[in-house]
C-alpha cells in the first residue's frame, strides 16, 4: 500500500477545518441560546416593572379619589409612574441589544437602530416630563412650607 503524503495532509487539514467549523457553530448556537434567555429575562423584568408600577399607581389613585384629594396626588403619581416606565424602557433596550449581540445581520442591526432611536426618543421626553413634575412638586412643597 502506497500512501500519498499530500492527500493525507489535505485530508487531515479538512478534518481539522470541519471540526473547527462545527465547534464554532456549537459555540455560536450556545451563545444565541444564552442571549435569547437573557433577552427573555430582561423583557420579563421590564413587563414586571410596568405591571407593578401600574398596580401601585392605580392603588394610589383609588385611595386619593376616595379621600377626594386626587388633584393633590396626581402629579406625584405621574412622577413615580414616569420613573418606572423610564426604567422599564432601559430594560427593553438592553433586551434588544442582547438579541442582536451574537452574529447580527444587517436587517437585525437596522431594526435595533430604529428601536433604539424610538426608545431613546420616548425616554428623553419621559425624563423631561419627570424633571418638570419634580420641579412642580418641589415648588408645591416650598409653597406649603410658607
Amino acid at each position: 500500500m502506497i500512501f500519498d503524503v499530500n492527500s493525507l495532509a489535505t485530508s487531515s487539514g479538512e478534518i481539522a477545518k470541519t471540526q473547527s467549523s462545527e465547534l464554532t457553530r456549537l459555540v455560536e448556537s450556545l451563545l444565541q441560546e444564552c442571549t435569547l434567555l437573557l433577552q427573555i429575562i430582561l423583557e420579563f423584568i421590564a413587563i414586571s416593572i410596568i405591571a407593578i408600577s401600574l398596580v401601585i399607581a392605580l392603588q394610589q389613585l383609588w385611595q386619593k379619589a376616595r379621600r377626594r384629594r386626587l388633584q393633590d396626588a396626581q402629579q406625584a403619581i405621574r412622577l413615580e409612574l414616569g420613573l418606572s416606565l423610564a426604567l422599564a424602557l432601559e430594560f427593553l433596550l438592553a433586551a434588544d441589544i442582547a438579541a442582536t449581540a451574537v452574529s447580527p445581520s444587517w436587517d437585525a442591526i437596522a431594526r435595533l437602530a430604529a428601536i433604539t432611536g424610538i426608545r431613546t426618543f420616548l425616554n428623553f421626553f419621559l425624563q423631561k416630563e419627570v424633571r418638570e413634575l419634580e420641579a412642580m412638586n418641589q415648588q408645591i412643597r416650598e409653597n406649603s412650607e410658607l
